[in-house]
């Protein structure tokens, strides 16, 4: 009788278990958190704010967390808010990062902590590569690039593996980086659609231009919104000119484009080599310099001593700051769309009353600096970085593609006839252009030609630019609206350019904030900076989810 009991209650389990299966991934996550949470208390975080170093805090003491449990939240967190947010192209499967999670517990359980990172989940935009065996596909946005499964994991997503992180899923974007059709709305791609700011009340505008008040920025739009919606206390996102930067801004998270080449690209679809690089986006300036322990690579850069971490002093001792006059270098009217003039009202003073506070803190301090305009960028009527990565383009993407086990397109010219074969899904109305794969795909630029666009932009954009005015005014930073072309200058220059959240506008609530670049291979002073600025301004304030 007992072991027919027994015989009876498996089958019973047996059939729970396949009816949540059954049910959908979230029921049967919903019924597997309550089975670990029910084990003992635990204090559970509160996602919108916690940082990576308060959770490593709470899994190395006896809070009771464990990175199984932590998972588990955010993906509830994921679930429960991404249906309107768009932020996830595509999340691990919960058997891969339960089990990956539990291997980490049971590490950390014999003494075994492999860094800052152990157990933290990470969530990375999805143009950086990553093999079949972590359960995410890499699409970069675009169809074309669905199950192309990937040989290897770009080298920074191993890097992240091996210093303890759990790699969640990927992170939407702007299709390909951005570099699809010209003006097309930040943050859309055809594989997860329109992604939503999580600060900005009534989402996107229909008829808002591609950078306007209303859109969550772009390309990395997906890993800003993942971090600032509490579904990883860091992202991974990647820029070529702006792409970490405007998205930053409009969620509120530090964000660092690191100088060119000290984080490997490896493995991430690219735009160009001139300009790409990966970097994180963070709620707090030590997890960002904990992220740049971890991806840079030492032989590229002169790393702080004690790390980028010991970088993360509070203190503004040695900044030495020049600032963009707000009314100057603003985004125009192409870009972004003025729904109020409040709202441009507020930017301004929003802006200014930053730069005065960064006036009473920092060692030296110029207002309104003459930094030549972005126009000096230009040569014979042509914007010289453009046509650089016009030239890049279709040889780095396509040897991306060869990298690749089943790629459904192996030229940039495929990708262009499978848009226009799946122009309902790849090219809809509001969509509806590719003219920046046409343009590079029919590139008739020579090698001169190229080298003489690089040599115009390290001019022009470097040496009589960023380093001119900063010998001039003996300045180590210069500080704009994030939503400007220094950004332009930074890619020209090869240097690093780092976000500090700023401000909320009253008309929809939507974040803003600004721009601060340094020489090359001065990384760590963005950091120092963006630490005693996050010391001296107000806190930044999560959104209303």
């Amino acid at each position: 009788m007992l072991s027919r009991r027994l015989a009876l209650q498996s089958l019973a389990c047996v059939i729970v278990f396949y009816t949540l299966l059954m049910a959908g991934n979230g029921t049967l996550r919903r019924f597997l958190s309550a089975l670990i949470f029910r084990k003992r208390p635990v204090m559970e975080p509160d996602l919108l704010t916690v940082t990576a170093g308060e959770l490593q805090g709470l899994l190395s003491n006896k809070s009771g967390l464990t990175s199984k449990q932590l998972v588990l939240l955010y993906l509830a967190q994921i679930q429960r808010h991404d249906d309107y947010l768009r932020a996830m192209i595509n999340i691990a499967p919960d058997h891969i990062l339960l089990q990956r999670a539990k291997l980490l517990d049971d590490e950390r359980s014999t003494g075994k902590v492999r860094g800052p990172l152990h157990g933290i989940p990470v969530i990375i935009k999805d143009n950086i590569a990553t093999k079949p065996a972590t359960g995410l596909d890499t699409t970069a946005g675009s169809l074309g690039l669905v199950d192309s499964k990937p040989y290897e994991n770009a080298a920074l997503v191993d890097k992240l593996l091996d210093a303890g992180a759990i790699v969640l899923g990927k992170a939407s974007l702007s299709e390909l980086s951005w570099w699809k059709g010209s003006q097309l709305i930040c943050g859309w791609n055809a594989v997860a659609g329109q992604a939503q700011s999580p600060y900005v009340r009534g989402g996107i505008l229909p008829d808002d231009t591609y950078a306007g008040h209303s859109n969550p920025g772009g390309s990395s739009s997906g890993p800003a919104i993942a971090v600032a919606a509490g579904y990883a206390p860091v992202s991974i996102g990647t820029e070529t000119f702006g792409s970490l930067m405007l998205p930053a801004g409009r969620a509120a998270v530090y964000a660092l484009k690191p100088s060119r080449g000290i984080i490997s690209t490896k493995g991430i679809v690219p735009i160009s080599k001139f300009s790409d690089a990966p970097g994180p986006m963070t709620k707090t300036a030590r997890d960002l310099a904990l992220i740049m322990d971890v991806l840079v690579d030492p032989s590229k850069t002169k790393v702080p001593e004690g790390g980028y971490v010991s970088q993360v002093t509070g203190s503004w001792e040695g900044i030495r700051v020049g600032t963009l006059d707000p009314e100057k270098w603003k985004f125009g009217a192409h870009s972004r769309k003025i729904l109020d003039p409040s709202m441009e009202e507020q930017l301004i003073s929003q802006t200014r009353d930053a730069y005065e506070e960064i006036k009473n803190h920092a060692d030296a301090f110029h207002d309104s600096i003459p930094m030549p305009p972005s126009s000096t960028l230009f040569l014979d009527g042509q914007p010289s970085l453009i046509k650089i990565f016009e030239k890049d383009f279709q040889e780095e993407f396509e040897a991306y593609l060869k990298t690749c086990e089943t790629p459904k397109v192996k030229t940039l010219g495929e990708l262009i006839q499978f848009n226009k074969d799946h122009a309902d899904k790849e090219l809809p109305p509001g969509n509806s252009n590719q003219d920046m794969l046409e343009t590079c795909h029919n590139t008739n630029i020579s090698q001169e030609e190229y080298e003489r666009y690089i040599d115009h932009v390290e001019k022009y954009g470097r040496d009589l630019g960023l380093y001119k005015m900063m010998d001039e005014y003996n300045l180590n930073i210069i500080i704009g609206p994030l939503e400007c072309d220094l950004v332009n200058f930074a890619a020209a220059a090869g240097a690093p350019l780092a976000s500090l959240p700023v401000g909320y506008l009253d008309f929809n609530g939507r974040a803003h904030g600004l721009a601060a670049v340094a020489r090359p291979h001065n990384d760590g002073l963005l950091i120092q900076l963006q630490s005693a600025f996050e010391k001296t301004h107000p806190p930044r304030r999560p959104p209303s989810l």
